[in-house]
């Protein structure tokens, strides 16, 4: 073989950045996590919010209760 067989092709084109040569979903991990996270915190503040509305109505009977006893 000759070496001008060997040769496949030419460098057409260089990207630069951020990982421009990955794979598609390679490309969408930073996407990924960032969702996960996001997820994540908003699960914690609507348990929160969830807790603090339970305790409010837990006390809101609690205080009716102890008013029609009296």
């Amino acid at each position: 073989m000759n070496q001008k067989s060997e040769l496949h092709g030419r460098i057409l084109r260089v990207k630069t950045g951020y990982n421009p040569n990955s794979s598609s979903v390679g490309s969408h991990v930073p996407v990924f996590l960032a969702f996960a996270t996001g997820s994540g915190a908003l699960t914690v503040i609507i348990l929160q919010i969830l807790n603090k509305v339970k305790k409010h109505i837990h006390n809101q009977k609690h205080t009716l209760n102890s008013d029609s006893e009296t």
